[in-house]
């Protein structure tokens, strides 16, 4: 019965071509756009940063990887 319930339910409210939450329409202009600052490391593997205003866009330190979904220690190699 809660089948049969549930199916004419979606039957007569449908599926639309788009997403929605709470009843709020989601559309791809409502996206963030983050910009991030991609490092290469010496073994040729990228990390990804979000960028910022100091110290050429990354903090010296802890650093999250949205690549590798990992803190990383992020240091300048001295020459």
């Amino acid at each position: 019965m809660l089948l049969m319930i549930l199916g004419v339910i979606t039957t007569i409210t449908g599926c639309n071509s788009g997403w929605s939450i709470g009843n709020l329409d989601i559309s791809p202009s409502d996206s963030i756009y983050i910009d991030y600052l991609i490092i290469t490391d010496q073994d040729s593997s990228q990390h990804w940063y979000v960028t910022n205003t100091v110290n050429n866009g990354i903090v010296i330190g802890e650093n999250y990887c949205y690549k590798h979904h990992i803190w990383e220690d992020v240091r300048k190699k001295s020459e």
